[in-house]
Formats: structure tokens, sequence, C-alpha cells
């Protein structure tokens, strides 16, 4: 069932009955904005904390337990340009339990109670869930320090997406926003969230559907979200003046080991080329462990302790990230420059296309093993739908392939940004 419920609140079920638990997902969308980040993480954090009937962290989970091992997800994520504030709850099918005949309208009632009947006093957030959650964020912002592998992956998307602040703050936060923002602004955006988001709303399990769809209009929170939303506008990154003149920034600091991280905007294919091609080019190149960058960088020169690649469909880019000693950086970025020659060329033989498209066929056999796939492919239909491909349009495009797309894609690919960690 796909059915609208007012305008941009959408409803998605799918009463698949290939796993032992359902699953309901709320997601609530609006365009990235930079002085939203940070308390939009913060929100997350604290409605997951505690609500109105369950006002400690200790209720809620106990309330779980009840429901035979219920467990409550909140988090936020980019998605497109959008940042998305999502708010699940996976449980137990009734259909495996002796008593469980509430078990579906249960769950979507404390789903409904985490996202609507927040932890109030005195017209703010409770003081302690809020004090709570802003320290353990504040702890977590400051750690990513010691994280050496995401500070050069913050690293290269500052430089990616220099000419976009929205971009510019980690979907996590910063620690700048966080010291400036209070319970009365949480709670405004909050309220915001609630009033002016789109929301997508998922149900993946053994459920009827005419029975949930009756149960959610009848809850105490439906009339909360049975207004009409903002609109969402997708927006494409163009990188075509970093095309022009690549962005390049160096620090160092006191490590054992260095980091560089590489991106690349590729050019769409010509309309008879496979849309596999990028994904089976980033195989090859470095997007497994068979691959020339991991087999030639790694293994056999031992110029870096991990090298891989990664290509994202929907930005078109490949990016490329290695750990390595600091005097081993030149001959590191020779080396992979020559991988990339290598597949221009095509160079790269009919057994390696053969594995990559083998690697392709066998994770999206595993994906589909997971509720969460089924959820973000609807999510993926409701918001931008050409992205994605049916099972014949996916084997099509595998048998089209050949080895002169696969070399089409890395002729097109045009260094636009570099980032080094050094260790001195």
């Amino acid at each position: 069932m796909r059915k609208t419920l007012a305008k941009n609140i959408f409803l998605n079920i799918n009463p698949i009955k290939k796993f032992r638990t359902i699953k309901i997902q709320m997601d609530f969308l609006r365009p990235l904005d930079k002085e939203e980040t940070t308390s939009r993480r913060l929100l997350a954090n604290v409605m997951s904390n505690s609500t109105e009937d369950y006002p400690s962290f200790q209720a809620i989970n106990d309330r779980e337990m009840e429901l035979y091992g219920s467990e409550i997800n909140v988090f936020t994520r980019n998605l497109l340009n959008f940042n998305d504030l999502a708010f699940s709850v996976e449980f137990a099918d009734p259909s495996f339990l002796i008593d469980g005949q509430t078990q579906v309208k249960d769950n979507l009632d404390l789903l409904g109670e985490i996202i609507f009947k927040p932890n109030l006093a005195d017209n703010k957030f409770d003081v302690t869930a809020f004090d709570t959650e802003k320290r353990n964020l504040m702890s977590n912002l400051v750690s990513i320090q010691d994280n050496q592998d995401l500070v050069s992956s913050l690293g290269l998307a500052k430089l990616i997406y220099q000419n976009n602040p929205n971009r510019q703050v980690p979907i996590f936060g910063s620690i700048e926003q966080l010291n400036n923002l209070t319970n009365e602004k949480l709670l405004a955006a909050y309220r915001d969230v609630i009033k002016n988001d789109t929301v997508v709303i998922n149900v993946v399990g053994n459920v009827d559907e005419t029975e949930f769809l009756k149960q959610l209009t009848d809850s105490d929170f439906y009339q909360q979200m049975n207004n009409n939303r903002n609109d969402l506008q997708i927006e494409f990154e163009k990188f075509d003046e970093l095309v022009k003149k690549p962005a390049t920034k160096i620090e160092h600091k006191h490590l054992n080991q260095s980091r560089i991280s590489l991106a690349y905007a590729t050019e769409n294919l010509a309309k008879d080329y496979s849309r596999l091609a990028p994904q089976i080019m980033n195989l090859i190149l470095g997007g497994d462990d068979q691959s020339q960058l991991f087999q030639q960088v790694r293994e056999k020169n031992s110029l870096a302790y991990s090298v891989s690649s990664t290509y994202q469909p929907i930005s078109h880019l490949v990016t490329i990230q290695a750990g390595l000693d600091s005097d081993s950086i030149d001959k590191a970025m020779a080396l992979i420059n020559q991988q990339i020659e290598f597949i221009k060329q095509g160079k790269f033989t009919d057994a390696q296309v053969q594995h990559a498209q083998k690697v392709m066929v066998t994770r999206r056999k595993i994906s589909t093993d997971s509720i969460q796939y089924y959820i973000m492919r609807s999510i993926w239909e409701t918001v931008y739908p050409k992205t994605l491909m049916t099972e014949q349009q996916f084997q099509s495009e595998l048998e089209s392939l050949d080895k002169k797309h696969i070399a089409s894609v890395a002729e097109n690919m045009h260094t636009i940004a570099q980032y080094q960690l050094i260790g001195d």
C-alpha cells in the first residue's frame, strides 16, 4: 500500500512475511540547513531519552522489554540534500508470540509516544534529559579528533562542498553550535519539525494493511501529523569549478599514521552505456579486496596499511582513502594514479569484470535479507524514484556491460579535491 495521508505525508506498507520482526519507521525530512544540524541531532538524543509517560530511559527500556524486546532507534542522517530525522521501532512478529494480539498497535503507540509526547516541564524539555544528552553529545564531538579516519573524511568533505555552507557542518553537529544551544531553542526546533517537515512512514513486515491504516488513523497522535507540510526540492551538487581548479589541503598532527583522501567527479555516461559501469569500475579500482588499489598499493608494494575507494551514485563521486606512513605518500599517490590509468587504458581483465559482477549480485542478494533494505527502497521510491532499478533492469544493465563502459568511467574521472593528514 502506498497512500498520501496529507500534503507531503506519505505512508508505505510492505506486508512482506519473510522476516520474524516488523519495523515501523517515520522519517522527518527538510532541506539541509547548517543552523539546524546540531539541534536536530541533539533532538534525536533527547527524545529517545524519555517521554511524558515514560519519564526516564529506564522506563522506556522497561516498556520495550514488556513488548517482547522491541527496539527504538532515533537518528539523523543526510539523504540527498535533506536532513532526515528518523524514528523507528522494530519488534517481534505477533504470529510468533503466544499473546501478541495487540503487538502492532502497542508498538505504534510507543513510537508515537517517542515522537509526539516529549518529556516537558515548564515549557521546555526535562532538564535532566536535556543536560545529560547535551553533555553526551559534546563528549562525542570532542572525541572526533581522536578518530583520524573520520577527521580525514570530514576534511575531504569540507573541500568538496566548500561552496555549500549547509554541508560544512557534519550531520552529527558542531561543538560551537552545541555550546549555544539552549533548552528553549531545542523545544522550538522540535515544534517546527512536528509542524512542517515532510513525513515518510514505512511499515515492513507481516501486517494487515487495512488494519494498520485504521490503527494509525485512530491513534492519539494522528491529528498532530495530519496537516499539509512544506515541499521538498531536490538539488544536486555541481563540481564544475573544482574540476577547473581542484581544492587541496594539508594538515599536520602528531600521529603515527598519515591519511590521504581523494575525490573525483565522474561525468554522466551516454544512454547506451550500462548504468552499473561506475559501480563496477569502483569495484575493480578499490571497492573490493581483489581490487587494483588493494592488491597493488597495499599487498604487493606495502605502501598503505589500508586503501579503498567508494562510489556515490547520486553525486557521481569517486573517493579514495588510504592510511599510510608519511614518507610513503608520494609513492602511494603515484601508484594510485597508475591504477586509475590502468583502468582508463582497459588493461583490466575479463576475469576482473566477472568478479565485480558477482560481487554486485551477491551484495544485492544479501541486502534483501534486511528489513532496512525495503525501508530505504521505499523512501527512495517516495523521494527520488529515478535512482532505483527493478530486478529485471539490474540484470539487463549487468549483462549489457562491457569493458569500454568501465574504461570510459575512469577516462571521465576528474580530480576535484585532495586532503592530506600528515603524521609528524
